[in-house]
């Protein structure tokens, strides 16, 4: 059989449409992932620094609770 060159012509162009569609999907999603990626390690670095704020609190709390319950043992030990 043989094959119409136009056809084959047409046919490979069609592949080729394809293939460009699929590959700028794919850019697509890459950059989106990526735009979501940066987004999430944004986030995650607010968060550490909220958390490093949070146990320097704590800690300064937890000094000025341990401070009172001696003070209050002093107190309870001199009456």
């Amino acid at each position: 059989m043989n094959t119409n060159p136009i056809d084959e012509k047409s046919s490979l162009q069609t592949k080729i449409d394809k293939l460009e569609s699929s590959v700028m999907q794919l850019l697509n999603y890459c950059n989106q992932l990526s735009e979501e990626n940066e987004s999430i390690k944004n986030i995650n670095n607010q968060l550490m620094r909220e958390r490093s704020e949070l146990q320097t609190k704590n800690d300064k709390v937890r000094g000025q609770v341990e401070a009172m319950v001696d003070r209050l043992k002093a107190m309870d030990k001199a009456s």
